[in-house]
């Protein structure tokens, strides 16, 4: 890649990422599971609805003689394939090999793939510390439900958790929109949620709301007290993120018939409740000084998120809550496509930050665009880097092309004479690990 004048050599803290979050039985698939994870949506719109559906519930329960027979009768490993061909001119596939050659070297790519297979294998934690070595890369956040801290130390990965489990006590209406992406995300909620509960010695959800709320703060307390340094919102591919407050009386009779009343899921009841949760754990959030992360703008290559309900304007009720007004609240993925939306809204808000996390290894020209319009109009301290990927091959090329579209931006400020070549270098500190370490209250690499 092109020499880097500002952002070489100056160390990165990926704001969000999730490393070390490993699902049983991920740890043996290389990389050629992320070029078919990619394919989701490709596969989905060539297959009658049941057959998707029953193809996906094959896969998550693993049944090898159910997918050979779909495969048969429908051809789904060659619609894999031509997708996988159809995706090489996209930056999601440039990156993925760009990454796997700094890290097998540059083989065949079916060597690769034997490689990747091996080394998550034998070592995924040692291989994913190469990757943070290759890219200077001091520190990740890691969105994840728990994490093993002598597998992967609380020095380098520091974690954040999702509160979207706590949101749906109850669980979620009856899904009936296209793809499997959503769905998913609702069963992992629910799945975190069990835990939870199970480790504070509760089989199901208390019979009140206050005692509810109880439960969600001891829960989140002690995840802090364990290591966890912020908080994300994940719910935009379940549920607009337009969050309003609700009064405790509404919200205490929603979860009354949520409670007794399997049925009340279809009706407003599930979004009284899980509005009135956001409110209360962004209360302890201020109280706790937990930095909140927030997913806005477009989801992953399959139908399931409503991008509508992604846009970060829905935000805007939340943000500008009086009682909220020192909540740190970081906006991430850029929100593409609404990338000028977020920087006018962090614009706006002292307490409202952006990054660019999952950009790096899905835009090139649109990233650097981007970068150069929030660095003219936001002050110094409102931008983070991130890469957004629970991948070595991803981690390694999103830092490189999120470092080299960051110097272009900076490159560009100075030639129009926006910046001195001093302000550029530190612009380029404060966006690479500065300012995520003061909204984070971590010490600087």
């Amino acid at each position: 890649m092109t020499t880097l004048t500002y952002t070489a050599g100056v160390p990165a803290i990926d704001h969000h990422s999730h490393a070390g979050y490993v699902r049983p039985g991920e740890e043996l698939e290389g990389i050629d599971a992320l070029e078919r994870e990619n394919a989701m949506g490709h596969v989905e719109a060539q297959l009658p609805v049941d057959v998707f559906d029953a193809f996906v519930a094959a896969r998550g329960r693993r049944d090898g003689k159910e997918l050979d027979r779909l495969d048969r009768e429908h051809g789904i490993r060659a619609l894999f394939e031509e997708s996988i061909a159809f995706q090489a001119t996209t930056v999601h596939a440039v990156a993925l090999a760009d990454g796997s050659r700094a890290l097998y070297g540059d083989i065949p790519h079916a060597e690769q793939v034997r490689l990747s297979a091996e080394r998550r294998r034998a070592d995924f934690p040692g291989l994913y510390g190469q990757a943070l070595e290759l890219s200077h890369t001091a520190a990740v956040l890691t969105d994840i439900p728990w994490i093993d801290s002598a597998l992967w130390p609380h020095a380098q990965y520091k974690p954040v958790a999702r509160i979207d489990p706590y949101l749906y006590p109850f669980g979620h209406p009856p899904f009936r929109r296209r793809g499997s992406d959503s769905p998913r995300f609702q069963r992992v909620f629910a799945s975190i949620l069990a835990d939870l509960l199970s480790a504070q010695g509760l089989a199901s959800p208390p019979a009140t709301l206050g005692e509810y709320v109880a439960f969600v703060r001891s829960s989140i307390i002690r995840r802090q007290e364990s290591g966890f340094v912020g908080l994300k919102i994940a719910s935009a591919y379940v549920r607009s993120l337009h969050f309003v407050r609700r009064s405790r009386e509404e919200a205490t009779a929603a979860y009354e018939q949520l409670r007794t009343d399997p049925a009340a899921l279809r009706g407003e009841a599930h979004t009284i409740v899980a509005d009135f949760l956001v409110f209360a754990i962004a209360e302890l959030a201020v109280e706790r000084e937990l930095p909140v992360q927030i997913h806005t703008g477009m989801g992953h290559a399959e139908p399931g998120l409503l991008l509508t309900g992604a846009d970060p304007r829905n935000l805007e009720p939340l943000l500008s809550d009086p009682a909220l007004n020192r909540l740190r609240v970081i906006l991430i993925h850029g929100g593409y496509p609404y990338t000028s939306y977020l920087a006018a809204i962090a614009q706006a808000h002292g307490n409202v930050y952006v990054d660019y996390s999952w950009m790096p290894y899905l835009h090139h020209h649109a990233l650097e665009r981007m970068l150069q319009e929030w660095l003219e109009l936001l002050p110094a301290n409102k931008i983070m880097f991130g890469t957004d990927t629970g991948q070595p091959e991803f981690h390694v090329a999103a830092t490189a092309r999120g470092r080299l579209l960051l110097d272009r931006a900076l490159a560009a400020g100075v030639s129009d004479r926006l910046w001195s070549t001093t302000q550029a270098e530190w612009l380029a500190g404060r966006v690479l690990n500065e300012n995520l370490c003061r909204v984070y209250g971590l010490e600087a690499p």
